[in-house]
């Protein structure tokens, strides 16, 4: 028996946000293993958003250890975004647990994102904070995302 008071506690899901996790059929990917994270609903703006990059980044960690993907869709066509910084912690968590022991100049882990018109111009103001070109890892078609995303899984594997 501790002597201290523990009260157990359980993770918020943030109002207004709803996650999936689907896996595409490998006999379609090459073998390799494609973890989809679909994110629905509304992202706050700003600060009022921290708790939900929050979760998205949390549910990201949880698919790689629940499923061992060889690649992650991070899915967001069906979420509304306009701005908040905090959803790249998605991206920074994935890579520090990811590429922990990855060489210079090595292969990082996969990462592909899917936006919509509900998400997109905030998004890549996001990742190309300079207003360059979309990044080579950002799609608006889900199937192109994933062939994609196994490609560059094949390429992980072999390095």
């Amino acid at each position: 028996m501790s002597r201290y008071t523990l009260t157990e506690v359980v993770p918020a899901i943030p109002d207004g946000l709803r996650r999936r996790f689907l896996l595409a059929d490998r006999r379609q990917t090459g073998r390799v293993a494609v973890l989809v994270v679909a994110f629905d609903g509304d992202y706050p703006d700003g600060s009022l958003g921290n708790g939900h990059g929050a979760f998205i980044a949390t549910s990201a960690l949880q698919g790689l250890h629940a499923f061992e993907p060889d690649c992650v869709v991070l899915d967001f066509r069906g979420m509304s975004y306009r701005w908040g910084n905090t959803l790249l912690r998605v991206f920074q968590d994935i890579s520090q647990f990811m590429d922990s022991g990855i060489e210079p100049g090595g292969v990082p882990f996969p990462v592909v994102a899917v936006t919509s018109e509900r998400s997109r111009a905030a998004f890549l103001s996001l990742v190309t904070p300079g207003g360059g070109p979309a990044p080579s890892w950002h799609f608006d078609d889900i199937d192109a995302a994933i062939a994609h995303g196994a490609s560059k899984a094949k390429e992980w594997l072999e390095s």
